[in-house]
């Protein structure tokens, strides 16, 4: 199969990691082609045909739009598969002149969803967001699977807790840091961003710079989540989140906000909503009154093994474009 994936980003996040993986994964048995900005050549497979294109522009731009229809028309592909707004807008004019099946993956809630029904099939993250979507008769939930770098640690009851993310306002560590007073625990945050100087402040405004630590970034984060006890996800919106599956597949406990696939897999007693200071606290408290929270995590552990290895989301990939192709050749 021909498979060319489109993804307009050019940022270091969540969204890229899984398109270069994804490219990088169907590229073992199948012909695939990524037209993405050319600062991601290192990360790529030889495997993968790597088409130059910067859409770091507007949008809305007629020519950029153009040039993308010549540029996936020149990779002769079977199906295509874009990657969020920015690409899902850019393509939604195109679909019908490229004449083969396209596909639209949705890594996050957005207000606009008129760009994403111009396509074939839709993939939804989470269930939650498919629901948010409401085109169920297009829509499919693929969540992203993860590749383990090591295997699982034995896990240790010691009070060690981390949140991981780009230091900006929408991963709420600002609320995390002050739901954190009264607090008998450690607190690690790992990343970088705009907000570091500011929630270096509101550490020490708090008095916290005992419990909480800004650890910077890590390339080893998923070392990085055995050594602690649990994670925690304080995002105001998710699509995911990565850090959620990598935990649970390291048989880590995570609590936090209703968020993404968060419900899918968290115990209710350890889930609240976004952005409020209070609730957040009361969960973390909840969790730390626990005998024995591990046993309340069976289940999710055995579901993300089920549904979040990197193995799991290739080949659900692969039987959501069979689906795609058949239902082309119908119409």
């Amino acid at each position: 199969m021909r498979i060319t994936l489109v993804m307009a980003s050019c940022e270091d996040g969540g969204l890229e990691k899984h398109v270069i993986e994804l490219a990088n994964g169907l590229a073992l048995e199948h012909h695939v082609s990524l037209i993405a900005h050319p600062r991601f050549k290192t990360w790529l497979s030889d495997r993968v045909a790597l088409i130059n294109f910067d859409m770091s522009g507007s949008r809305h731009n007629p020519w950029t739009k153009y040039q993308l229809k010549k540029k996936i028309q020149m990779t002769a592909p079977d199906i295509v598969h874009a990657h969020a707004s920015k690409t899902a807008q850019l393509m939604s004019g195109l679909i019908k002149k490229i004449k083969v099946p396209c596909i639209v993956t949705v890594h996050g809630a957005k207000s606009k969803l008129k760009p994403y029904a111009a396509f074939d099939t839709i993939i939804a993250v989470s269930q939650k967001l498919a629901e948010h979507i409401n085109l169920p008769s297009k829509t499919e939930v693929i969540y992203n699977g993860v590749i383990l770098s090591q295997a699982a640690q034995p896990w240790e009851k010691n009070r060690k807790f981390l949140a991981i993310g780009r230091l900006n306002e929408v991963k709420g560590f600002d609320v995390l840091i002050q739901a954190w007073v009264g607090i008998e625990a450690q607190l690690n945050i790992y990343g970088e961003g705009e907000q570091l100087q500011r929630l270096q402040v509101l550490i020490e405004q708090l008095g916290l710079h005992n419990q909480v630590k800004l650890c910077g970034f890590s390339h080893e984060i998923q070392q990085k989540i055995s050594q602690h006890e649990a994670l925690i996800v304080s995002s105001q919106r998710e699509g995911g989140p990565y850090t959620l599956s990598e935990a649970l597949l390291l048989n880590r406990p995570v609590i936090g906000t209703d968020v993404g696939m968060m419900a899918e897999f968290v115990p209710d007693e350890f889930l609240c909503v976004p952005n409020e200071i209070n609730e957040l606290r009361r969960i973390i408290l909840a969790y730390l009154c626990t005998q024995d929270p591990l046993s309340l995590y069976q289940p999710a552990f055995e579901k993300a093994k089920k549904n979040l290895t990197y193995t799991a989301m290739l080949e659900q990939t692969l039987l959501t474009y069979g689906r795609s192709l058949a239902k082309h050749k119908r119409s």
